[in-house]
């Protein structure tokens, strides 16, 4: 009976740590259960017998907050690709252990070392966990704890210092000093005893003091940059399952007549967005001419730029050259790659500026390393011809001349890269004045997914002060300015069209010159714990000797 009751109670703490961290994430606006979402974990921890415990209850934990954050990956419509919803499946049920990772050096160090060395050095080590799931090909950072406060503008302010982790510290160091609070009223039966207090009150102040700045920073912001450009964005609301069956002419004639109903609207348009993948055709390669001297013509016509999703590929004129990921040509035995790009098409200009998508879903868009692993390819490959995406290289600035002369400097991101911030700064590292993000959430439905994202996007506003215009498929597309707040959006499966001025901005925060200094401090903080537990275990074996 005994043994029951502590399952129970184990397992209750794993599952209610779960569901913390799931209420905090969009689309739900209560982001604040971050600051109490490892408190449960903290005492599970306290329970444990051994590493294999930890693991067990440790991957509960983070099992129903994956379950419950990520459950849309798969998709769930009648049209979606078993291949998807198996990868979900698996995301699912792996995704947690990378989790486990901190948790172990947090039981490590409270064993090896003692004290409060543990809960000092928890923060540093979970936002260093956080930056290393964001950079091998297998990375999956859509958890990262500060994605959690987008919905509070004023708290987000700060972040032009510390970027995003800054933000996940911060949730961190409060929830440490939530738990010390709840263990002094456990340990003393005291409610406000003078600990519980200073605990208490220091947690409320770290996490609402944030606040103050971005109360002031949102009182000064129009005092900043004055110039401003019109753009709209095209929203056509296509079915991500059956768009690929269109033909090209279709999806011009589409795209360009919601165009001209832009400029129709507002004539002060000097850009128009299309969505991730909007021509699903390589309509730069000689076979579609007549169809991209017919879109070119239109764009001259109505002396707009436009910037497109579209596939691109590049052909090796030697197949000894082609990287062994490339695509084969079986009747002609050529090799080439297929990027995932975007275009910026000017009016009255031959100039063709091109963006490859580089950081890839992992298997849902490119095999990880798969240049090592070319020969699970083509089993792994799903049904809508979009895996097996090349990697770009460059981070393009894209430059366009406005109808009075001026130069604009701008990028773009493309879907799934918007969510990772050290990308996002070097595009506004090379002079980009805004930010575009081109995306295709329809894939998931109506579900939180689509709105997450949305959301983190308001983050890359924030930590890098650029305006940002964001166009999906089938929604949620919109404007977001420097400081994060929403100017305008569309509504989810909604087709339409809708333009807005932004602001260009030059100047360059904090964070974009210098990047994640959190991240550095980490991992030195970590290594140097890390060593002084393996020499003060190895210290008190010679003397136990």
């Amino acid at each position: 009976m005994k043994k029951k009751k502590i399952f129970n109670e184990k397992f209750l703490l794993s599952f209610t740590t779960g569901i913390l961290l799931s209420l905090s994430f969009p689309p739900l606006k209560t982001g604040f259960f971050a600051t109490v979402g490892f408190v449960p974990l903290l005492f599970l921890i306290d329970k444990i017998e051994n590493y294999k415990q930890l693991f067990l209850y440790s991957y509960l934990s983070f099992f129903f907050f994956n379950l419950f954050t990520l459950y849309w990956v798969g998709g769930w419509s009648k049209e979606a690709d078993p291949f998807l919803m198996v990868g979900c499946v698996l995301l699912i049920l792996f995704h947690p252990i990378l989790f486990f990772l901190p948790i172990w050096f947090y039981m490590f160090v409270k064993r090896k070392i003692g004290g409060k060395v543990h809960l000092f050095i928890f923060p540093f080590v979970y936002v260093l966990f956080e930056y290393f799931r964001s950079i091998t090909e297998l990375a999956f950072p859509w958890l990262t704890l500060g994605n959690t406060q987008t919905y509070f503008i004023e708290k987000i302010q700060f972040i032009e210092f510390t970027g995003v982790y800054g933000l996940s510290f911060l949730i961190l160091v409060v929830n440490v000093l939530f738990y010390l609070a709840i263990k002094e009223i456990f340990a003393h039966k005291k409610i406000l005893s003078k600990n519980v207090l200073i605990y208490l009150l220091s947690g409320i102040l770290i996490y609402i003091a944030p606040d103050f700045y971005g109360m002031f920073v949102l009182k000064n912001s129009e005092k900043s940059s004055s110039k401003i450009l019109k753009v709209g964005l095209i929203q056509p609301d296509l079915n991500p399952w059956l768009k690929w069956e269109g033909t090209l002419g279709e999806q011009l004639e589409l795209y360009m007549g919601m165009t001209k109903e832009i400029i129709k609207a507002d004539p002060d348009v000097e850009l128009v967005v299309y969505p991730e993948t909007a021509i699903t055709y390589y309509f730069l390669l000689s076979p579609y001419r007549y169809y991209f001297n017919w879109f070119k013509s239109w764009i001259d016509s109505l002396n707009v730029a436009i910037l497109t999703g579209f596939p691109d590929a590049k052909f090796y004129d030697n197949p000894s050259d082609a990287p062994p990921s490339s695509h084969l040509i079986k009747e002609t035995g050529q090799r080439y790659d297929a990027f995932n790009a975007m275009g910026l098409f000017l009016p009255n200009s031959n100039r063709i500026q091109k963006y490859a998508k580089m950081i890839l879903v992992p298997f849902g868009e490119r095999l990880p390393y798969a240049d090592t692993f070319h020969f699970l390819i083509e089993p792994l490959q799903w049904g809508v011809g979009i895996s097996n995406w090349a990697k770009g290289k460059d981070t393009t600035v894209f430059e366009m001349r406005r109808r009075n002369g001026e130069l604009v400097k701008f990028s773009g991101v493309v879907c799934y890269e918007s969510i990772y911030p050290s990308l996002v700064r070097e595009f506004v590292k090379r002079d980009a004045q805004f930010l575009v993000v081109i995306t295709n959430d329809s894939w998931y439905g109506n579900t939180s997914g689509p709105y997450q994202h949305f959301q983190y996007s308001i983050l890359r506003a924030v930590e890098n002060r650029r305006s940002i215009v964001r166009c999906a498929n089938g929604g949620i597309s919109g404007f977001i300015d420097p400081y994060g707040r929403v100017q305008k959006k569309t509504k989810f499966h909604e087709r339409t069209q809708i333009a807005d001025a932004i602001k260009l901005n030059d100047e360059k925060t904090f964070y974009t010159k210098h990047g994640d200094i959190i991240v550095y401090i980490s991992f030195y903080l970590t290594i140097f714990v890390f060593a002084f537990a393996i020499f003060k275990n190895f210290k008190q074996r010679r003397v136990a000797k």
